[in-house]
């Protein structure tokens, strides 16, 4: 890969990536998903609460499955906090601001599909659900990438990592949930065309300024987390989350790191400074740490191995 400059600023990078924004917003909006939050709901099958109290018996689950949902609409209900975000890296008149705008609005609509769906199913608590919602809201808890390289390197990996945790968790509903199932394929959908402009528009930026992108782009594997932290005992579901097999150590590396870093093809950028050399290096070391990991806890899950005579 080829850069068009060795350094850049912050001004730079986004003065020259705005031709690259405009270009992925327009093929994003050409390929529209056009699905409304309440023609996938069943409200038939509702209940009244007051009269019929919530049992985990109403939708027998795993604990794992239940905690994704759990965490997953809690995440979705954080929206403005994230949309805050993402615009402190709009300068005002930049198109990366129009698809900011449209990003919210398409995000918008998962929380309100995902709450009516959990509420019509009664496969989460509600009173717990509405606890966590307003600990979290009240939190506001996000990632803040300091600059625009390392948030486009971030909400890469973080589009990629919640498409895998919708796709995951709807995976595992009852065959008998169609309606769940595809409330979260829907999401999932969603969450990949946004992956896609993210990913697309980091890799147009490694072009621009493969320095700064290579550093931003080690620094967040290294520190990459699922947002959520604000949610009441989320490590606790995290864990439940990873034991089940819907998003963990293993999903991380095999299903987000593996197809991003792929695509970028970092192994071959050239012009690198020194600090980003340094950078590439230690990208290198933390996903092969990453993958001694997971070798390490699938040989656990398997047990000792048999003697043969």
């Amino acid at each position: 890969m080829v850069s068009k400059r060795s350094t850049a600023s912050r001004t730079d990078l986004l003065t020259e990536i705005a031709p690259d924004v405009e270009r992925l917003y327009n093929r994003h909006l050409e390929a529209p998903r056009l699905w409304l939050p309440h023609e996938q709901i069943n409200w038939g099958q509702g209940e009244n609460f007051g009269e019929h109290p919530w049992t985990e018996e109403n939708y027998p689950l795993a604990a794992g499955v239940r905690s994704s949902i759990y965490v997953n609409l809690l995440t979705e209900d954080n929206l403005p906090y994230y949309t805050s975000t993402l615009l402190n890296h709009a300068p005002k008149g930049h198109p990366i601001g129009d698809w900011n705008r449209q990003w919210t609005m398409e995000e918008n609509r998962h929380a309100m599909v995902m709450r009516d769906w959990v509420h019509i199913s009664r496969c989460i608590d509600p009173v717990m659900l509405e606890e966590g919602r307003r600990v979290q809201m009240s939190k506001g808890i996000v990632p803040e990438p300091e600059t625009f390289a390392d948030l486009i390197s971030y909400v890469s990996l973080q589009e990629k990592a919640t498409q895998v945790a919708h796709r995951n968790t709807g995976a595992h509903l009852p065959k008998h949930d169609k309606v769940g199932r595809n409330v979260l394929a829907l999401i999932a959908g969603d969450e990949t065309k946004h992956y896609l402009f993210y990913r697309d528009l980091a890799l147009a930026a490694f072009a621009i300024d493969p320095s700064a992108m290579m550093i931003a782009a080690a620094k967040q594997v290294s520190n990459f987390a699922m947002p959520g932290t604000g949610i009441p005992n989320f490590t606790r579901h995290a864990v439940r989350i990873a034991r089940e097999g819907i998003y963990g150590l293993n999903q991380f590396l095999k299903d987000v790191l593996d197809p991003v870093l792929g695509y970028w093809d970092l192994d071959h950028l050239a012009g690198l400074s020194p600090d980003a050399e340094r950078a590439r290096l230690d990208l290198e070391s933390v996903v092969a740490k990453l993958g001694e990991a997971v070798e390490r806890m699938a040989r656990r899950v398997a047990g000792p191995s048999v003697a043969l005579s």
